[in-house]
């Protein structure tokens, strides 16, 4: 099911971002959100066994590092910080931690409520962010590219899960 043409009420509840965050508070989360992402896909590849998957967590971990470095210069022009939070990074360590304990068909089933609500984040930011469209545009193009990269995964697809990744204009 495609959450994103839900009303803007439902893509608020239970989700990273509520309908009274102001649009600032929602570019910091979109930012950490990013260096979760990164950081969290890096240390999963740095053990993954299987050099496949190793391979598609490196992509990945490059796909949100050109991401959270595309909203650099957002983050700047709204006076809004790029250092990593230090409760994110605390936060990313506990999640690593259970992702690493998952089977891989696991870690992209849970990917997918995931992918869902930071589509709903950056769907508002589209919104309501009306002078920066294109990094806006960016967050979901790439959030859908990995909620596709997930389902692809799932379905045995593998051989061609990273195609809406690569295809992105940032990963080429």
């Amino acid at each position: 099911m495609d959450n994103t043409t839900d009303s803007p009420q439902s893509l608020a509840d239970n989700s990273v971002f509520s309908l009274d965050d102001d649009l600032a508070t929602l570019w910091v989360k979109a930012y950490q959100g990013e260096v979760t992402g990164e950081l969290l896909f890096q240390s999963l590849a740095e053990a993954m066994e299987d050099s496949d998957n190793r391979q598609k967590l490196e992509i990945l971990t490059l796909l949100e590092r050109r991401t959270r470095e595309a909203l650099v210069p957002v983050m700047e022009r709204n006076g809004l910080s790029t250092d990593p939070d230090p409760e994110n990074l605390a936060a990313t360590k506990v999640i690593r931690d259970v992702a690493a304990s998952m089977s891989w068909a696991e870690l992209w089933t849970s990917a997918e409520s995931i992918t869902t609500e930071f589509l709903a984040l950056y769907t508002r930011i589209k919104t309501l962010a009306t002078d920066e469209q294109e990094a806006a545009d960016l967050l979901v193009a790439h959030e859908e590219a990995l909620r596709d990269f997930g389902r692809k995964e799932l379905a045995g697809h593998g051989d061609s899960s990273l195609d809406a990744i690569t295809a992105l204009p940032h990963m080429r």
